[in-house]
């Protein structure tokens, strides 16, 4: 369960990494960070603010690299009669 004083910290990290990842929904990127601190804390590691950044950003990133090129033109309306 989170803790009230990580709960404002994983606001912060969420609200930097929906800055650099405005392509994602809001509410997909708070459950990246939400998940990654759980994830953590279950793997026995201090989820410090730091390190949940860092292991969000990567999974975003690999979310944002894997969608395909058919996805963002349907998306934008190319293609479209």
């Amino acid at each position: 369960m989170l803790t009230t004083h990580r709960t404002g910290d994983l606001r912060r990290v969420s609200a930097r990494l929906h800055t650099e990842f405005s392509a994602l929904p809001q509410r997909s990127v708070e459950r990246c960070v939400t998940d990654t601190y759980k994830c953590a804390e279950h793997l026995g590691y201090d989820a410090t603010p730091g390190l949940v950044e860092r292991l969000a950003r990567e999974h975003l990133q690999a979310i944002v690299k894997s969608e395909p090129p058919s996805a963002t033109r349907a998306r934008h309306g190319a293609g479209l009669s």
